[in-house]
């Protein structure tokens, strides 16, 4: 008996001394919160705000540790900039946040703004008919996985001042500049993307270092990758075809049937009665 109240006590000791972690809550948009800014303000770190389908008419600013979902995904979850001189939405210095299924537009700024955060994961998302769909900014460490950024004013994905992150298997096309542009951005590995019919490069590496570019789809853009004022980057496995290149078949169509009409003149003549 003794035995047994002497390990009850020691039990609710140590539960008093070595307090087990609260868990992560789930809020939910629009059940318990209406907008989505107001259930990421009540989050606490490492809470989960899920969010339904529909159209949300706000600037989303993320601070802490949140996962954004959006249940439905980008097809039915749309960030429409209430404000569109600024991004639709803003990860701004937080650490280990999560922004997955959304789609963003109608920002003068960016679809997405990743500013001095690390950590980020951006994945599943769609950003369009922004100035830019994906701009980071100071950035590291951070991946952007199966994003599309297409039909942006400017560019699919800026980044600047923004090291050691993994973008991979994302689509930037119809960009009206370019599809990617890495600025003074060192260690990044650009990994297996589609990066098409940008109006000006596909990929545009400007004075940065230590890059992995390979696998990546560059079609149809004025340039595929340009590397300038950069050096040890390893750019290497890239499919490169510039718009020049369209002009060609069309040619070689005409090519044929002009060849076709002298042939047939000419035999015409050989063999007239």
């Amino acid at each position: 008996m003794a035995k047994a109240f002497w390990t009850t006590a020691l039990v609710l000791a140590a539960s008093v001394l070595w307090p087990t972690q609260p868990r992560a809550a789930i809020i939910h948009v629009p059940e318990d919160y209406k907008s989505i800014q107001q259930a990421i303000d009540a989050a606490a770190p490492d809470d989960e705000v899920i969010v339904n389908a529909g159209v949300y008419r706000e600037n989303i600013l993320i601070e802490k540790a949140v996962a954004l979902k959006a249940s439905a995904g980008p097809s039915s979850t749309l960030v429409q900039a209430a404000d569109e001189s600024k991004p639709s939405i803003k990860v701004n210095k937080a650490v280990n946040a999560r922004i997955t299924g959304f789609s963003a537009t109608g920002s003068l700024a960016a679809g997405v703004l990743l500013s001095g955060a690390s950590n980020i994961t951006l994945a599943d998302c769609r950003f369009t008919d922004n100035a830019s769909g994906i701009v980071m900014h100071g950035t590291t460490n951070s991946t952007l996985r199966n994003n599309v950024s297409n039909s942006n004013a400017q560019y699919g994905l800026y980044m600047e001042k923004s090291h050691g992150n993994r973008v991979e298997q994302n689509t930037a096309s119809l960009n009206r500049d370019k599809g990617f542009f890495i600025s003074n951005s060192n260690g990044n590995r650009i990994i297996n993307n589609s990066v098409n019919l940008n109006s000006w490069d596909g990929i545009m590496v400007y004075a940065s270092t230590g890059n992995t570019i390979t696998g990546n789809k560059t079609l149809r853009n004025t340039y595929g990758i340009v590397i300038s004022e950069s050096n040890g980057n390893e750019v290497s496995e890239n499919t490169t075809i510039p718009n020049l290149f369209l002009i060609l078949p069309i040619a070689l169509i005409y090519l044929g049937v002009v060849s076709y009409l002298l042939q047939k003149n000419l035999l015409k003549a050989i063999y007239k009665e």
